[in-house]
């Protein structure tokens, strides 16, 4: 008990410094390999407790802050395990800083609007009038140039769905874009097919089918000129227009 106790008081000695190394890829040439190889055996443990599928960064940009809690929390409890008590010592402190973490993380996400969540998780929320604008990365729902929606992605497009059922008499626009570096039909084909896959998620969460309708607009509104990354351009997103219908 006297030990599990002094993990805890490490853990949170080191959650901050080490969560902010780790997230932000710090380095320092001071750093040993041992401390190295613990850091990596910490977020492979925190991988393996979150299902071990996908980058561990992707998964964390697609979470709710107590996902979030508990990834930052079982690293930096694993680290800090793993320092003062080797192999099972990061379990430990794994399992602990996950708890504490998602803790912390659940009690967040209950003091936040749903706008605040869905921006929380990289996607912006634009007030236009009567229109609502949703923008959405396509890197953040679908893998690399396909229509495929990444698994711990649904999440995100269930809570989509919840703030746009709080609204009434509304039109919901599902609209696909992607970058101008291939041919203009095989830009329109994926990103229509892309539209369908996440009209099909919001029906499926309980938006009103008879409200949805999809757009593969393809390359047609480049937001970003010259930039075709999939990670990190503009022009790979997903724009869900909210329009009140005046009846």
């Amino acid at each position: 008990m006297v030990g599990v106790l002094t993990n805890i008081f490490r853990g949170f000695l080191f959650l901050t410094l080490l969560s902010c190394f780790i997230l932000s890829g710090c380095a320092s040439s001071d750093v040993s390999r041992d401390t190295a190889s613990n850091i990596d055996t910490g977020i492979q443990h925190t991988k393996d407790m979150m299902g071990g599928e996908g980058d561990i960064a992707d998964a964390y940009q697609n979470s709710t802050q107590a996902s979030k809690g508990l990834m930052m929390g079982g690293v930096a409890g694993a680290v800090t395990g793993a320092i003062y008590g080797g192999t099972t010592g990061a379990f430990e402190g794994a399992a602990i800083g996950a708890i504490l973490g998602a803790s912390y993380g659940s009690y967040i996400d209950s003091q936040t609007t749903l706008k605040d969540q869905l921006e929380n998780r990289g996607v912006n929320v634009i007030v236009l009038g009567d229109q609502i604008l949703i923008v959405i990365p396509s890197s953040r729902l679908f893998y690399p140039m396909t229509s495929t929606i990444k698994s711990h992605s649904y999440s995100t497009l269930e809570l989509v769905a919840i703030y746009i059922n709080t609204f009434t008499k509304t039109l919901v626009k599902v609209s696909a874009y992607t970058s101008d570096t291939q041919s203009p039909e095989a830009a329109v084909a994926l990103t229509q097919q892309q539209a369908e896959q996440v009209s099909r998620t919001l029906q499926e969460s309980g938006v009103d089918a008879r409200l949805l309708y999809a757009v593969g607009c393809g390359s047609a509104h480049i937001v970003s000129p010259n930039q075709s990354d999939w990670g990190s351009s503009d022009n790979y997103r997903i724009e869900i227009t909210l329009e009140k219908l005046y009846v």
